[in-house]
């Protein structure tokens, strides 16, 4: 940012966490208007529109774009102002998690009530740090490219992303994946997938699921990968084996209190890219939002976003 008070769009999912971010939002909003007296607000109506939003803020010239709701929120915008370019300076993004999910916030110590985000974005200094992308195929067989912030998976957390994105979420995060998770235990086959990292082709192998991390939470608070860092060039790959269903519930509640699972079949290494193909359907999903089903590859793009953090 080059001003004390930047020229500043605000992405606001009202929807997000069923309708209480529109109430907090509007309790803040005061504050947050003190604080960058110039800014606009824009309203999200759907989805796709804070890409849209996003993107049309870059290519204005915006400097600061803060998306305001929960993971799905941060990854819209992110591909927004990722998927164009800037006319002048790249934008920089702020995050204000207000959402039913907030797991890159929260692994990055982003505080979501009002006066202490408003002080960082209006006095904080902008990180450069790492994104993830993903290259696959929707059900459709289109061609999918989107990055990613936080963490994305194939398996079944991204099956269980599937539930919750046709399901209402009347309990919070960390509950509403949980039960989701549960549910979907019951009905879930370990596919077998083929992976090559970092050009190293691996024996086929079953798999409950696999998480390529940049950040260190996912899930509503699953400390997935303990030791991932956002600036350090790298992905962290937890590669979860062929688990029976309860000893998977088990060890998931493990990951709730910050430390590694220890299993025999529970691996855990970095990379920078990942290439991975199924002959089941595997789905993938990305910081909360399905995206497509293997093949798939994931990489990461270091130092590719200006980020507001503490």
């Amino acid at each position: 940012m080059t001003s004390s008070n930047p020229r500043a769009t605000f992405v606001v999912n009202a929807h997000a966490a069923g309708g209480r971010t529109g109430k907090r939002w509007a309790a803040c909003e005061p504050k947050m208007r003190a604080a960058f007296p110039t800014a606009e607000i824009q309203f999200t109506q759907g989805v796709g529109d804070g890409a849209r939003i996003a993107q049309q803020a870059v290519l204005r010239g915006q400097e600061l774009v803060v998306a305001v709701g929960g993971d799905g929120t941060l990854f819209e915008v992110m591909n927004g102002m990722l998927g164009c370019e800037a006319p002048d300076a790249a934008p920089t993004l702020g995050i204000w998690p207000a959402g039913s999910g907030a797991d890159f916030a929260r692994g990055q110590h982003i505080p979501n009530d009002a006066e202490p985000i408003c002080d960082l974005l209006a006095n904080g200094t902008p990180r450069l740090v790492d994104v993830g992308r993903i290259r696959c195929h929707d059900a459709s067989g289109a061609p999918v490219e989107k990055y990613f912030l936080n963490a994305a998976d194939f398996g079944i957390g991204a099956k269980v992303v599937e539930r919750l994105q046709t399901r209402s979420r009347l309990l919070p995060g960390k509950s509403s994946y949980l039960w989701q998770t549960l549910r979907t235990l019951v009905t879930f086959r370990n596919p077998q997938v083929s992976m090559e990292i970092d050009g190293v082709l691996l024996d086929p192998k079953t798999i409950i699921t696999v998480v390529v991390a940049n950040g260190r939470y996912f899930g509503g608070g699953m400390c997935i990968a303990p030791d991932a860092l956002i600036d350090d060039g790298e992905l962290n790959l937890v590669q979860v084996g062929d688990l029976g269903r309860i000893e998977a519930m088990r060890r998931l509640q493990e990951t709730f209190g910050g430390q590694r699972i220890e299993h025999p079949d529970v691996h855990y290494s970095t990379c920078k890219i990942i290439r991975a193909a199924s002959t089941s359907r595997v789905p993938i999903e990305a910081d909360g939002e399905l995206l497509g089903f293997l093949p798939a590859s994931f990489e990461i793009i270091p130092r590719a976003l200006n980020l507001l953090l503490p």
